[in-house]
């Protein structure tokens, strides 16, 4: 148990998707700075995704991971933010506040889209547009007068567009379709049978679904699509086009419907789009070919601080 002054007030940051959920606890040193007293880390906390008892699971690892030996004696917990993919259900919300109303350590709990903590990390001025390309896909735009727009964020049935699971079930696509000879030989069947550890492509349909999470699994072949793309491969650069065109629409959605004049700040999170500088890149090429054009552009590779920063101004 911590037993040094801590005289700020406590916060608890979690920032959850559909792979994985990461929590900081905080104190508040001044205006401007955090003092981190511990993290955690654990699994998916998507509940429309994972389902309730794997959510809860993976919120009470990655907490109690962080809290652990950190919270003072005696001390509750000010806040706590909870920025969650697929959060915007009541249904979820419903369930997310019973789990903490039993924890009990909480004074306080404000739940919020997984995008607005990268908004509040990474613009310079709180407004802007907010895009996450991880698992999914979502992008959230606020105007200088605190106007709030979601676009994209529908899951992965009828949404998810440019993410790491589209691009992941674009390429399963042209797999098939190459084997059946219905579509283009590509680079991208050597390369997907080699990842998931097969020789035959209609097989890979019963490894995904042995597997659980089938969405994850899809989007975590993210990088072999990017690769092929990399080294040329005609399937899968226009398969990384088509997902680029995407999210230039999800962002363009946004700066259109809240009538962005010649340019606005641009805040980019989640593993796709933080940790592939090529389709990175290939995104910011296309979205300055257009007005308004993005700028500053920021990485938030670790949105949890962002909700550190909502928990300060929400206290």
């Amino acid at each position: 148990m911590r037993t040094d002054p801590i005289n700020g007030p406590l916060i608890v940051g979690v920032d959850g998707g559909g792979t994985k959920t990461q929590a900081v606890l905080a104190t508040v040193v001044n205006d401007d700075e955090f003092r981190i007293l511990g993290e955690g880390l654990s699994g998916p906390s998507n509940m429309r995704l994972t389902g309730r008892e794997q959510t809860l699971a993976s919120l009470d690892e990655a907490i109690n991971e962080a809290i652990e030996g950190n919270l003072p004696e005696g001390r509750q917990i000010d806040i706590c933010v909870l920025a969650l993919a697929g959060s915007d259900f009541t249904d979820v919300r419903h369930e997310i506040r019973q789990w903490a109303d039993h924890r009990g350590v909480f004074k306080r709990v404000d739940i919020t889209n997984d995008a607005d903590p990268v908004l509040a990390a990474g613009t310079p001025d709180g407004w802007g547009v907010a895009l996450v390309v991880g698992t999914g896909s979502v992008a959230i735009g606020v105007d200088e007068q605190g106007r709030s727009i979601t676009r994209g964020g529908w899951g992965h049935w009828y949404g998810d567009k440019g993410s790491g699971y589209d691009l992941g079930c674009q390429a399963l696509a042209a797999v098939s379709e190459a084997q059946d000879g219905m579509g283009a030989e590509t680079l991208l069947t050597e390369r997907m049978l080699e990842y998931f550890g097969l020789e035959n492509p209609r097989l890979i349909i019963q490894k995904l679904y042995s597997g659980g999470n089938v969405r994850a699994h899809i989007a975590a072949a993210a990088p072999v699509v990017l690769q092929a793309a990399e080294e040329g491969d005609v399937v899968a650069l226009r398969i990384v086009n088509r997902c680029i065109g995407e999210l230039v629409r999800l962002v363009t959605a946004v700066t259109c419907d809240l009538g962005f004049g010649k340019t606005y700040p641009l805040a980019l999170a989640g593993g796709v789009i933080c940790k592939h500088e090529g389709y990175r890149a290939g995104l910011e090429d296309s979205l300055g070919a257009i007005n308004p054009t993005p700028g500053p552009v920021t990485l938030v590779p670790e949105p949890v601080m962002g909700t550190i920063r909502i928990g300060r101004d929400s206290l």
